[in-house]
């Protein structure tokens, strides 16, 4: 607890409490050295200062946060250690949490959620970029600013202090609602981990309430295993099928059938309700994405060691025995002496009670901070499970297939175009064969998309462009218009990237289209001189003017000045429409001349001499 009104490392003077989690509190302070700003402090709970690896991961992850610069990222100002109790500064963001959000909205409109969900979609991306996991993505830990921002908090810190000392309080139960199935079965958080918690918040906020709810952690995490996700346009009709399918691939229990990054659903979200997807059939996952993770649990960590259950004794019972022929009620046959015989009645039973047996182990091992072992859950026979490591880091899939006391193969490298990069493919034998002690193991690990070269449409239309760039292999193609006096309204201009660059094929390509040369707006020239108005027209665009012969005119004020234009004022023409100028030309008056002047003075003087006579 920091005392309200302190001022707190020589530096943040804290004005009040303004939020309190399982291990850490949030003050609101002003920062006295910059302009007295408002900013929030987090400190780290009394009972973590003498925790000397929750300080280390909590400093690690800190400085990493620092490091993500978005402004769908809550900024990370200052970090450090004062009278034994580690803090972060963080930038104020006046507002509420998306889950007071939701609960005073629900359930959002179709262009909110989408409009709030690709919010921490862009933030995500650039986190999963820069390698950093959330691993803890809730509506608790995005805000909702006064302007109706979105700011996404607490990038890795759960995690970080999570190993240590992580306990199901009412934080973990809060966590376990949006926690992927691979999650909660205790393996590492992976990019696709954080993409099934964002659609299982976009699910919320469209129905506003969480698909899987119960009375306790392990029971929730049954539902993320075992239910099929209920449908959201039962709940809500206004929600397009489209959108309804991004949620249900984003949320898929098998991780092959969720997108592969931020990128690749938030430009799925994003066009979500665009009329050209209206009319879309509603997407049905492979009956092997249900149950497709409820094997036994693996608890991966990077400073504890991996636990893994491999036992056949943990299997369900029913598994183990061998098939009988089917015999009439009460003549079974009769067990061999290595076989087992239940009641079929009690086999879901039993199966049930391995998977919460197994879920519970995942917990306790959450709460011991990983203290379990390998050799605590090993059976110790000659025939291991290789584990099912498709979709993690080629590191992170090494230790769990060594660990499991397999060994490394060859590591073959392959393009994928469902698979980022880093992340393994397959394994061969494949994941949870059995196979004998010390196999080696061979991984296939993607270099993501594979390159092709970026065909030349320039000059052809937009129509023939398009098939083309998708016959080559791009799906992904934008369309820009832009003006240009050069090429034919409707064909192409250029591409991004250029043609001949070589890019993977699910990049975006935008074609630049030409919607002819711009318009021009014709100026007011009339009473210019012809200079002057050859110079407006010229300065507003327009590219033909011609000068019609001169009228001529004995008012010298009017000489080479412009009288009529054949185009109106203020149209709105093509800058090459021909604009005929008329102008005066000043023709001095004829004077009489000399001799006629003596002649009519001459005239006048006799008519004067005769008429005295």
């Amino acid at each position: 607890m920091i005392q309200v009104g302190r001022l707190f490392a020589d530096r943040y003077q804290i004005i009040r409490e303004i939020g309190r989690g399982g291990m850490a509190n949030v003050y609101l302070a002003t920062d006295n050295f910059l302009d007295n700003r408002s900013v929030a402090v987090k400190v780290l709970r009394p009972n973590f200062e003498n925790d000397a690896l929750a300080i280390a991961r909590f400093q690690r992850e800190a400085y990493a946060m620092s490091e993500l610069a978005h402004p769908n990222i809550v900024g990370i100002l200052d970090v450090g250690d004062y009278e034994g109790q580690q803090f972060i500064v963080m930038e104020y963001v006046e507002g509420i949490t998306l889950k007071q959000y939701i609960k005073r909205n629900a359930p959002l409109g179709n262009s909110d959620a989408v409009e709030k969900a690709s919010g921490v979609l862009s933030a995500m991306a650039v986190a999963h970029n820069r390698g950093i996991i959330h691993r803890d993505i809730k509506p608790q830990n995005i805000l909702i600013s006064t302007t109706d921002e979105v700011k996404v908090t607490d990038f890795g810190i759960a995690k970080a202090l999570g190993e240590t000392s992580l306990t199901q309080t009412n934080s973990m139960f809060g966590s376990v609602h949006y926690l992927s199935p691979e999650q909660a079965r205790g393996a590492n958080a992976t990019i696709q981990s954080d993409i099934y918690a964002i659609g299982i918040i976009l699910y919320e906020m469209l129905t506003g309430r969480v698909p899987y709810d119960g009375d306790s952690a392990v029971s929730i995490a049954l539902k993320h295993f075992q239910e099929q996700l209920p449908s959201i346009i039962n709940q809500n009709n206004q929600v397009p099928q489209a959108l309804e399918n991004v949620v249900i691939r984003a949320t898929a229990k098998n991780i092959k059938y969720r997108y592969v990054s931020a990128i690749e659903m938030m430009s799925d979200l994003e066009n979500s309700l665009s009329l050209d997807r209206r009319g879309e059939k509603k997407i049905i996952l492979p009956k092997d994405d249900i149950g497709s993770v409820t094997r036994q649990p693996v608890m991966i960590s990077d400073t504890q060691e991996l636990i893994r259950q491999v036992s056949n004794s943990s299997k369900p019972v029913a598994e183990a025995r061998p098939k009988t022929n089917n015999k009439p009620i009460g003549r079974p046959n009769r067990p061999n002496k290595t076989e087992v015989v239940s009641q079929n009645a009690s086999e879901p039973k039993k199966k049930r009670f391995g998977l919460v047996i197994a879920i519970v182990l995942v917990f306790l091992a959450l709460a011991a901070g990983g203290a379990l072992t390998y050799a605590l859950l090993n059976s110790g026979s000659n025939t291991v499970l290789v584990p099912s490591v498709a979709g993690q880091s080629q590191v992170s899939a090494q230790n769990s297939i060594e660990a499991a006391g397999l060994k490394i193969g060859q590591v073959h490298e392959e393009n994928s175009d469902s698979v980022a990069s880093g992340l393994v493919i397959k394994t061969d034998p494949n994941g949870d064969s059995s196979v004998s002690r010390n196999s080696k193991v061979d991984l296939y690990v993607s270099k993501g998309v594979g390159n092709i070269s970026v065909p030349d449409v320039t000059n052809q239309s937009q129509a023939t462009a398009e098939n083309l760039l998708k016959s080559a292999g791009f799906t992904n193609i934008k369309v820009v218009n832009d003006n240009s006096d050069k090429v034919d309204s409707g064909n192409v201009i250029s591409t991004d990237p250029a043609a001949g660059s070589s890019i993977a094929k699910n990049s975006a390509i935008t074609l630049h289209v030409s919607s002819g040369a711009a318009k021009v707006t014709m100026p007011n020239v009339v009473g210019l001189s012809l200079s002057d108005a050859q110079a407006k027209l010229a300065a507003s665009g327009f590219t033909n003017v011609t000068i019609n012969n001169p009228t001529t005119t004995q008012d010298s004020t009017k000489d080479n000045q412009v009288y009529s234009a054949s185009l109106a004022t203020n149209s709105i023409v093509d800058p090459t429409t021909l604009i005929a100028l008329s102008y005066y030309q000043y023709i001095a008056p004829v004077q009489p001349s000399s001799s006629s002047n003596q002649s009519s003075s001459s005239h006048s003087t006799s008519s004067s001499s005769s008429g005295s006579n």
